[in-house]
């Protein structure tokens, strides 16, 4: 415990000591987190998944392998496990943790440090910074964390389970409620920003507070299949009429945030396990046992004669007929991608992933944490990065460091020209016109394209824009200037303002350009750019695409753990979800008031892997397996599992008349 508390407490130190925006009010923010979780220690259940949604601040810091959650997180652990190190557990309880909470969890975390070890073994090595990119060593223990943060967590929820269990369900599920209402908040103010709130035509995927979707992803379906059933606890544990309207108005907007991912996979995820969930509190509030239900279902259905067994057996084996003819690349695979060119693309897209595994320890242990996206614009000319930002440094005649950045544009892919840029968000004042100073290098000539637009993540509001034909000159820093054109930027309503973002593109594919300084300019002299000579590396720079994002997401999350942990680690994480929802609907937590809640939303996560992948998003991956490592550890609380019963028997025994 004490080392865990000793690690996690330098570890969030040095981040936050190395934060590129405000270190000081980072550190002095990580010291009192500590100190809360130290002294509060339920108060951490609340505080986790209400500032999931909005401690990520990568836009402005330029941090992808580390975020401000990561930060809340290490302080959680570096306090509670602080104190949990002064005021050890009883052998009594040490000695009931060896249960399937506590094993299985430690067998996925051993499985995906096991992936973790062979994806950064398999990256190229380089020099470690801050600031790396998506096919780069850190990639690995980025995409790690989360699961890592989630096992920590483990004996922290078994703690508090043992020391609190009354209070657990109004702080976690307080919490979604609460993350979930910054997550509608900022919809709002993006749809009216942008396309404007009762606009349902425009081309215009909402992203909320979920940066991680700057190369595209599935960040915010994952998110609200697995915060919206606790809409439903927040409508039914209101009290009084104030706080029922304010449920209400957040199922409504909730709702709106939904229907405005325009994601057909959100639809179902977000449907099907509310029919879960209501199934399961209809079942609650009647007193029924959700495991008798299912064995007389059962029973019912049940072949009994061997005709009707010979029967069921037919049937599945007809199904897995049609599953190997399709998935086989037939005839009848063919003309159902002809139907819907949207499949066939993402059928196209899967077998390429499922070709990076060859060697029969790929199959079983995968590539790699992290590596999906190098490996796949690697190795398919159809999935190319459209763009890629390097730092590097040179050692100048003094012996000082010299740092630069390399943009690239597409290896060969014209069409993918301008999708990809650095970007720096900007303050302006309305009506300014803006011009850019380059301090370049290059080796052979290149298009570059500059850009000053009205931007919150991948749509563009207006722009000023200006392009340039750079040739070399003879391996020299040269200056170049761009005058932007294009109308004057307004900002947007004063209740709903455009942010500002700068953003600087290699057109020509298989193309560079060294940059080692950068101006923005309006009608003064002050530099709009933070870090625009790049000493700070990439600090406040954030690179992001438009419009392609295929070489970054394998759009599956089965085959997603599949192609990164290989088969074990997708057995290891389907058993976690079996088990957790079997201990949820039928076990021995079936009747906590929680396990409904989890239930669904542990299933519309699963609907919405069908089709997204959720691991290459840590935010979203940590609460997956947060909630599924919470699950395990329920039981069903005489004193919480039916709390209308209890209010009953306790008016019943009030009325009832005293005995002579």
């Amino acid at each position: 415990m004490a080392c865990v508390a000793l690690l996690c407490f330098a570890a969030g130190g040095l981040a936050a000591a190395n934060h590129p925006a405000a270190p000081l009010l980072a550190l002095a923010a990580f010291y009192t987190l500590s100190l809360l979780a130290a002294w509060r220690p339920g108060l951490w259940l609340f505080a986790v998944p209400a500032g999931l949604p909005f401690l990520n601040f990568a836009p402005w810091t330029g941090w992808l392998m580390v975020d401000e959650f990561d930060l809340l997180l290490m302080a959680v652990l570096a306090g509670a496990y602080g104190r949990m190190a002064m005021a050890p557990a009883p052998r009594e309880a040490a000695a009931a943790r060896l249960d399937i909470g506590s094993w299985l969890p430690a067998a996925v975390l051993l499985a995906g440090a096991v992936a973790l070890c062979r994806g950064f073994s398999a990256a190229d090595a380089q020099a470690i910074s801050w600031y790396q990119a998506y096919n780069q060593p850190l990639n690995s223990p980025r995409v790690f964390k989360s699961l890592l943060w989630a096992g920590l967590c483990v004996p922290l929820l078994r703690d508090t389970l043992r020391h609190a269990p009354h209070a657990t369900t109004p702080r976690i599920a307080g919490g979604m409620a609460a993350g979930l209402a910054c997550v509608v908040l900022a919809v709002l103010w993006e749809r009216l920003a942008f396309p404007g709130l009762l606009d349902f035509t425009s081309r215009y995927r909402i992203t909320a507070l979920f940066w991680e979707m700057h190369v595209g992803g599935a960040a915010i379906d994952a998110y609200l299949a697995l915060a919206l059933p606790f809409v439903v606890w927040a409508l039914r544990s209101a009290r009084g009429p104030w706080g029922w309207l304010a449920a209400a108005l957040l199922a409504v907007l909730a709702t709106y945030a939904c229907l405005t991912t325009f994601s057909r996979g959100v639809y179902l995820a977000v449907g099907a396990p509310l029919v879960l969930l209501g199934g399961l509190l209809w079942m609650q509030a009647r007193g029924l046992d959700a495991r008798q239900v299912s064995y007389r279902f059962w029973a019912r259905l049940r072949p009994r004669t061997r005709r009707a067994q010979a029967g069921w057996l037919l049937s599945a084996a007809l199904l897995l007929e049609v599953i190997g003819v399709l998935h086989g690349g037939s005839y009848m695979a063919d003309r159902i991608a002809a139907t819907d060119r949207d499949f066939g693309s993402r059928l196209a897209h899967w077998q390429r992933g499922l070709s990076l595994l060859e060697a029969p320890g790929e199959w079983l242990l995968g590539r790699g944490l992290g590596r999906l996206p190098a490996l796949y614009a690697e190795t398919f000319l159809e999935g190319e990065l459209p763009g890629e930002v390097n730092l590097r440094q040179d050692s100048t005649a003094g012996g000082q460091e010299h740092r630069y950045v390399t943009v690239r544009g597409p290896r060969s892919d014209a069409d993918l020209s301008g999708l990809f840029a650095l970007t720096q968000r900007v303050s302006i004042a309305p009506g300014e016109r803006f011009r850019a100073h380059l301090h370049v290098r290059l080796a052979k000539p290149a298009d570059v394209y500059v850009q000053v637009c009205e931007r919150h993540l991948l749509y563009n509001g207006g722009c000023q824009t200006a392009y340039a034909r750079l040739v070399p000159g003879d391996g020299r820093w040269q200056d170049v200037a761009l005058f932007m054109r294009g109308r004057p930027l307004r900002g947007g309503p004063w209740y709903a303002p455009r942010p500002v973002v700068f953003a600087v593109s290699v057109l020509d594919p298989a193309a560079s350009v060294d940059i080692d300084r950068v101006s923005l300019l309006a009608q003064g002299d002050e530099n709009r750019l933070q870090n625009a000579d790049f000493a700070e590396g990439l600090a406040h720079w954030f690179p992001s695409a438009q419009s392609y994002f295929l070489p970054w997401h394998i759009d599956n999350l089965y085959l997603e753990l599949l192609i990164e942990r290989g088969w074990l680690g997708l057995a290891l994480t389907l058993t976690l979800i079996a088990c957790a929802l079997w201990r949820l609907v039928l076990g021995v937590a079936r009747g906590h008031t929680l396990a409904p809640y989890i239930a669904a939303s542990l299933s519309g996560v699963m609907v919405v892997g069908l089709v997204s992948s959720v691991m290459d998003v840590p935010r979203v991956a940590f609460l997956f397996f947060w909630l599924a490592f919470f699950a395990l550890q329920l039981r069903e609380p005489r004193f919480e599992a039916r709390p209308d019963l209890k209010r009953g028997m306790a008016r019943d025994a009030a009325r009832a008349p005293s005995p002579p």
